[in-house]
């Protein structure tokens, strides 16, 4: 029996991929959407059952709106949105050498995106359903050369505030911001970035996240147990926001 309809953006990479897989294990109907074409194949060859993809770019007005009356037609409603679809890139850049094209691209794919699939589809959600957003510890912590990816993540709290307000009562709107979420398993091609030892004893929790962390979390907000949360940021990040950094190790008492 199906636990619900729900469409996933960025389905096809990373983080976004390994939340499609959870959700399908657990008897869910997915609608994943994707922009790369060559990964939405790959994904649609491996015949995963209750799965449907969708190529589109988030950003694209014209092309969400087609999305809207092919999802009504399709599945006549929705059980939930997960906002995932991201891109970093220009990442570690100077803000001298940051052109507008770059940043204009950045913060279309990352807070426009969310607010065009907001502002179309969440008409087909049924009441008590939830729309989670995918938002990043970068909107909080300070990192050289990622100012549009931050300023993107930070607007999208933001807009998870806003629209926790004017879709309410109806709808539930929270965020998720992930820390550093090891994905190298399910792109063998990231192995050579995989997290090392040290990577995970530097967490209170002893690893890094995993794809499941976020996505169980997930689950969660987008089930009738949640249905007095709204307006909430999640961070998971292993404890990291909270832990006191000592160049030399802790303090002496």
């Amino acid at each position: 029996m199906s636990q619900g309809k729900i469409l996933i953006t960025g389905a096809a990479h990373g983080l976004g991929l390994g939340m499609t897989r959870y959700f399908l294990r657990h008897d869910y109907q997915v609608l994943g959407l994707d922009i790369d074409k060559f990964a939405l194949t790959e994904l649609d060859e491996a015949q995963l059952p209750g799965l449907q993809l969708v190529h589109l770019d988030v950003a694209d007005e014209q092309a969400i709106q087609t999305l809207s009356r092919l999802v009504e037609r399709q599945f006549g409603h929705l059980t939930g949105i997960i906002n995932n679809a991201a891109i970093s890139l220009p990442y570690h850049e100077s803000i001298r050498q940051l052109s507008l094209a770059h940043w204009q691209r950045v913060l279309a794919v990352n807070l426009t995106g969310p607010m065009l699939i907001c502002k179309h589809l969440s008409g087909l959600l049924r009441p008590g359903s939830a729309i989670i957003n995918i938002g990043s510890t970068r909107a909080h912590q300070s990192e050289p050369d990622s100012e549009a990816y931050a300023a993107a993540k930070g607007g999208l709290i933001a807009l998870t505030h806003a629209l926790a307000i004017s879709l309410g009562p109806e709808l539930r709107v929270n965020a998720i911001s992930p820390g550093w979420i090891d994905v190298s398993e399910l792109h063998p091609e990231r192995q050579a970035m995989a997290p090392g030892p040290e990577d995970h004893r530097q967490h209170p929790v002893g690893r890094v996240g995993e794809a499941e962390d976020v996505a169980a979390l997930a689950r969660f907000l987008l089930s009738s147990q949640a249905g007095f949360i709204t307006g909430q940021e999640y961070i998971i990040d292993g404890g990291m926001s909270k832990r006191m950094i000592y160049p030399d190790g802790p303090a002496a008492d």
